[in-house]
């Protein structure tokens, strides 16, 4: 079983690598969206820390592994937003994508409730490719002349531009990544459009209610994913989302549970991806981890 899901697993790494490669896709993200949206900069007083890891299909081989950093502040005196963002992708076998971004927001207060963030972020991304950890099937073709056996890295510009709308019980926010690239190409991600609105609806004094919304557009694939988490006193949280195939004729593809707590200025969640529809074949052990610390800054008297 484990061989069968290994070739399935390379074979969808393999169509990645030619010319589908996508966005990360993470359950999580909401929490922290500068590494896809750069006008989420800034949106608290604090100089938040937040890190994200995320490992899929544990006991695969050379499974997907993922890995987010992202670092802002907030200057009120000139409303802008400064952020660093660092993320990690490891597809499988021998490919994985370092990408580095600093980001910057303007905020613009239109009334005392609604504030408009623009957001521009620019760095690098380096893809790497090692062929020599790749294991031929056809002796023949370790005669062939197409084929590499060395690593190849590549690093190119990125660039990511954003909006963000918000009020104290409303988010709608509007990106897209990767600007510099029309295409798709084993070594850069093509431009991706995201859309996306969150709420927090208190429910009573002590409970809140907080639906998302998400969509991912690139090419031909379209990501649609729908949640809701309930909060405690803002102090424990847990929810659900789930993302459908909308490619089949809405055959649920992935629903993911989350599980957290926050204390103070300290932030720990869980989610647990189960695969479901056509998708249920592959194993349903994908994990992510948040940690998050918000650090106060010294006011002016």
């Amino acid at each position: 079983m484990k061989t069968k899901i290994y070739i399935l697993l390379v074979l969808m790494l393999a169509v990645a690598k030619v010319g589908a490669q996508n966005e990360l896709l993470l359950s999580q993200e909401i929490f922290s969206r500068v590494n896809k949206n750069p006008a989420a900069t800034g949106n608290t007083d604090d100089i938040d820390i937040f890190l994200h890891g995320r490992i899929q299909w544990i006991g695969v081989d050379n499974g997907p592994k993922t890995a987010v950093l992202n670092v802002t502040d907030y200057e009120e005196k000139i409303k802008s937003g400064f952020g660093l963002s660092l993320s990690y992708d490891c597809m499988g076998v021998a490919h994985n994508t370092t990408n580095a971004k600093v980001a910057y927001s303007y905020q613009i207060d239109l009334n005392k409730r609604t504030i408009l963030s623009m957001g521009l972020s620019a760095g690098v991304n380096i893809t790497s490719f090692d062929y020599t950890k790749n294991q031929v099937e056809n002796s023949a073709d370790y005669n062939n002349e197409e084929y590499s056996w060395q690593k190849e890295v590549q690093a190119s510009p990125d660039m990511d531009f954003g909006i963000e709308l918000s009020q104290p019980v409303w988010t709608l926010g509007l990106s897209m990544t990767h600007l510099l690239n029309k295409e798709t190409t084993t070594f850069k991600n093509g431009r991706h459009l995201y859309a996306y609105v969150t709420s927090l609806i208190p429910l009573s004094d002590k409970v809140d209610l907080a639906p998302t919304i998400s969509y991912i557009h690139h090419n031909k694939m379209n990501v649609l994913e729908i949640g809701s988490m309930v909060f405690i006193n803002r102090f424990i949280w847990g929810g659900v989302s789930w993302r459908p195939d909308l490619h089949s004729k809405m055959d649920p593809s992935m629903m993911a549970f989350l599980l957290g707590v926050e204390w103070k200025k300290f932030r720990f969640g869980y989610s647990f991806d189960l695969g479901l529809g056509k998708y249920n074949h592959l194993p349903s052990n994908t994990h992510e981890i948040i940690l998050s610390y918000g650090i106060t800054k010294k006011k002016a008297k």
